[in-house]
């Protein structure tokens, strides 16, 4: 008899409506005996099963402040004679903000030094981009 594992992932962007993240990236790793999946994206984003990775990776091109999306997966395990301790990896999560700075840092004064006469344009592109962003499960 196969056992299962089931994963509810909600994301929700918790900074202004006019910002948004890119390029968002989200792992949930699976056990190592798991076989088959199925998957459910409600809102942005598309998912699939990486089973080389032992992972689930859902990648969102865009999501707007303040909205929410969420993946429910269901995960079919193999039948084990002797059942393996799972360590439970995190789930990592990569993405990109532009025009915001997290620190509230904000640049109020640049001014550039050239010697050949370059002319700078007087603008700034704030980018927040994750580090390492982790979720213990």
């Amino acid at each position: 008899r196969g056992r299962t594992v089931e994963y509810e992932v909600l994301i929700k962007a918790n900074f202004s409506a006019k910002l948004c993240a890119t390029n968002m990236v989200v792992t949930v790793p699976t056990p190592p005996s798991a076989t088959t999946c199925r998957i459910k994206v409600s809102g942005a984003g598309k998912a699939k099963y990486d089973p080389e990775g032992n992972a689930l990776v859902w990648r969102i091109s865009r999501l707007q402040g303040l909205q929410e999306t969420s993946l429910t997966a269901v995960v079919d395990l193999a039948p084990m004679a002797k059942p393996v301790v799972w360590s439970r990896p995190p789930i990592s999560l990569d993405f990109q903000v532009l025009m915001f700075t997290a620190s509230g840092l904000l640049v109020r004064f640049l001014k550039v030094f050239e010697k050949s006469n370059y002319h700078s344009v007087k603008w700034v592109r704030y980018m927040t981009k994750a580090g390492s962003y982790q979720v213990r499960i």
